[in-house]
């Protein structure tokens, strides 16, 4: 069974809100960290890997957004002189409208940390909340 079959195994009611709105389970959270530590080593890379972050966020049925909900495109830019950080909201990659806007995942987001080295080389870290 695939990981999107199973979808469901994953999903939980948010309690807080009333609503049927979807979060990740601490599970999960935890299965996709792991592949994304995996990812993470070496922590020096030539670029920002964020596509190959994207890959593994796209296996558990999840996309990165931008604020109006839409999947996030852009690029990253600073980390010269100090550390950048940056959170991006999730997205449920198969509820996608006809305004190509996504239902946001509760009270998870990625946590990206980026810092270009002397060397040229990007110091970069990242972790589900």
């Amino acid at each position: 069974m695939s990981i999107i079959e199973d979808i469901d195994k994953i999903l939980i009611e948010d309690s807080f809100s009333g609503t049927k709105a979807q979060k990740l389970d601490r599970p999960t959270i935890g299965k996709i960290n792991k592949e994304i530590d995996k990812l993470m080593q070496p922590t020096y890379f030539s670029q920002i890997p964020l596509s190959d972050i994207c890959q593994i966020l796209n296996k558990y049925n999840l996309v990165i957004l931008q604020e109006d909900d839409t999947e996030w495109s852009g690029f990253l830019c600073g980390g010269v002189k100090k550390t950048e950080q940056v959170y991006f909201d999730l997205g449920w990659l198969n509820t996608l409208d006809q305004h190509k806007r996504y239902e946001k995942v509760k009270q998870s987001s990625l946590a990206l940390s980026y810092f270009k080295m002397p060397s040229g080389k990007y110091e970069v870290l990242a972790r589900l909340t």
